[in-house]
């Protein structure tokens, strides 16, 4: 018997033992959860705002480019509804080479018939509402200004060639 209860006394200190460091190790997690989440929270957090701010910046950025594209396009159109009939053809032609040129500085691998394309595609869009602004010019409607616009960039093309 005294062995039996030997083994019983050290299989009831194991158990305790076992049980004290087990309520010791969940106190330990317990603390270090309540430290350190709050830290993944503020962590996660402050990378969201970044990520939101990074966003927004190259939204705006993007947005600010859309604009002046835009008012450029804007302005060309005027330029050729009213400069080509009192100019000349040559004359807005170079203008389109200074444009083509600003243009090649941001599409250093661009071509001229890349540039053309775009330029039309915003001139497209765009036609009506600069129609609008300028002052009234009889018999003067979109087509004939997106072809004014074809003529000068096909004298603006023979010029860079």
């Amino acid at each position: 018997m005294g062995v039996v209860s030997h083994i019983f006394a050290i299989i009831r200190l194991n158990i305790g033992i076992i049980l004290i460091v087990s309520v010791l190790v969940n106190v330990a997690l317990g603390v270090l959860n309540f430290v350190v989440q709050p830290l993944w929270r503020a962590a996660a957090v402050t990378a969201a705002v970044a990520t939101n701010e990074a966003k927004s910046e190259i939204e705006e950025r993007s947005a600010v480019a859309k604009a002046k594209s835009k008012e450029k396009a804007k302005a060309r159109l005027k330029r050729i509804a009213t400069a080509v009939p009192l100019v000349g053809l040559g004359a807005a032609a170079f203008f389109e080479y200074g444009d083509y040129q600003d243009w090649l500085e941001d599409n250093p691998e661009g071509s001229f018939k890349q540039y053309s394309r775009e330029v039309m595609l915003e001139t497209q869009n765009i036609a009506d509402e600069v129609l609008e602004e300028l002052p009234d010019i009889p018999n003067f409607d979109s087509e004939k200004l997106l072809a004014r616009m074809q003529t000068v960039l096909d004298s603006a093309e023979r010029l860079i060639e």
